[in-house]
This record gives C-alpha cells, sequence and structure tokens, in this order.
C-alpha cells in the first residue's frame, strides 16, 4: 500500500477487496475443461459451496465468471494487476482519500493495458483489457451479495471465523 495513505483507508481497501482478490486467485487454479477448482490434492466444485450455504443467485454467476476469466488466459502477472486494480477502489466503505486511491487505480489501469499490448501477440488481443475490465465489474457486483450471503449463513452457523467477521463486518 502506498505510504500516503491512512491505516482506516488501507483497511477499508483490504476488506473491501478481499472476495474480488480471492476469486481472482481461485481463478488461477480453476480447470476450465472440468468447472472444478485444484488446489493441490484438494478438489472443489460449486457443489461444495451450496453444502456451505451459498445460494445459486450468487454461485450462478460466479461460476460463469470463472469460465469467461479463465478463457482469457490471463498471464500471472495479469492477474498481480488485476488484483491491485480491485484493491485500489476508491468506493469501498470508510475511504475517505478519494483521489489518490483512484490515481493508484489509475495508473495500475494504464499499466495493465500496456502489457497487455506490449506482450500478447494474437489478433484479439484488443479486447483482452475491456473484458478484464468487465471481470472486475462483476466480480463487485457480486461481492455485495457475497457478504449478504455470508452475514445469512454466520445467522445459521455462528462458529464464523474472527477473520471472516472482520471483513464482513458493517463498520470500518
Amino acid at each position: 500500500m502506498p505510504r500516503s495513505l491512512n491505516i482506516e483507508d488501507q483497511i477499508s481497501l483490504l476488506k473491501g477487496a478481499a472476495f474480488e482478490i480471492v476469486q481472482m486467485r481461485f481463478n488461477m487454479l480453476f480447470n476450465e475443461e472440468t468447472g472444478i477448482w485444484e488446489c493441490g490434492s484438494r478438489k472443489y466444485c460449486i457443489n461444495d459451496a451450496v453444502r456451505a450455504g451459498f445460494q445459486a443467485h450468487l454461485l450462478d454467476p460466479l461460476l460463469k465468471l470463472h469460465f469467461s476469466l479463465r478463457r482469457l488466459h490471463l498471464h500471472d502477472e495479469e492477474y498481480v494487476l488485476m488484483q491491485a486494480i480491485s484493491l485500489f477502489s476508491a468506493d469501498r466503505p470508510g475511504v475517505t482519500q478519494h483521489s489518490v486511491i483512484d490515481q493508484h487505480q489509475e495508473m495500475l489501469a494504464l499499466t495493465l493495458k500496456t502489457y497487455i499490448d506490449i506482450n500478447r501477440s494474437d489478433p484479439n488481443k484488443h479486447l483482452v483489457f475491456p473484458k478484464i475490465m468487465a471481470c472486475l465489474t462483476e466480480m463487485r457486483t457480486m461481492n455485495e451479495e457475497h457478504t449478504k450471503q455470508i452475514l445469512k449463513i454466520q445467522d445459521i452457523q455462528p462458529d464464523v471465523s474472527p477473520l471472516m467477521l472482520e471483513i464482513i463486518s458493517k463498520h470500518s
């Protein structure tokens, strides 16, 4: 995080982007042929999330997103820049230094676009950046629904970890 950001903004950014960053990391483990997340010797499917208490109106678009994102065949550097763009979203709850954060996000988005322009050779490379940005927008939309469902699951299963409680709490 840039030193110019106060600690409260840093915490708000981290809490706000946690779901999105986790999804991008999970996407790196997603097998687009089987629809399964392969985490070493462990394998997870969408039914595992259903058994955990998540509902279809989050999981269906989430699975579709994972297929769409994986089909872009992103480089590790592109995933990292996506995560940074997601992290530096000035409209997260509790953020106060909007212009500083906006400047960082804009610089990261330009870096991603430049990386794609320089490092991709396929004829449709001009579509990669807009597709990435669309995926980021979709994840942002799902973030709120994810929080609602986590809170519902917490009511049913009150043994949610302290870290999860901190991430989903409404207060910064």
